[in-house]
């Protein structure tokens, strides 16, 4: 969770973005719970937490002692992920909400 705070994202934001990336959705609090440690983390969490920081597998389980299972991937591949998280800590409010009002407009 300290790697996902270190990227400026809170429990919510990391619920959601694992959500866009995967396709797999916890609650925020769950996201809280491991961070805290009382709630234990998983194969499958700890594969999506590769996927969206961009973190090898065998460096997060050299960390954990947990083996990450196969990640489930619905959306643009990992490192687009984490690039793109990385890269919009750089963005003014103001281009935040430009970003996010064309994002929008090509859903439409």
């Amino acid at each position: 969770m300290r790697l996902a705070r270190n990227r400026n994202l809170g429990w919510t934001a990391t619920a959601q973005t694992l959500l866009a990336a995967t396709g797999r959705y916890w609650s925020a609090a769950t996201y809280g719970g491991i961070g805290r440690g009382t709630v234990p983390l998983t194969a499958e969490l700890l594969a999506d937490f590769c996927a969206v920081l961009d973190v090898s597998g065998e460096d997060l389980a050299a960390l954990t002692g947990i083996t990450p299972a196969n990640p489930r991937s619905t959306g643009p591949r990992p490192g687009e992920v984490a690039g793109l998280i990385w890269d919009v800590r750089r963005l003014t409010a103001a281009q935040l909400d430009r970003a996010v009002e064309y994002a929008e407009s090509l859903r439409d």
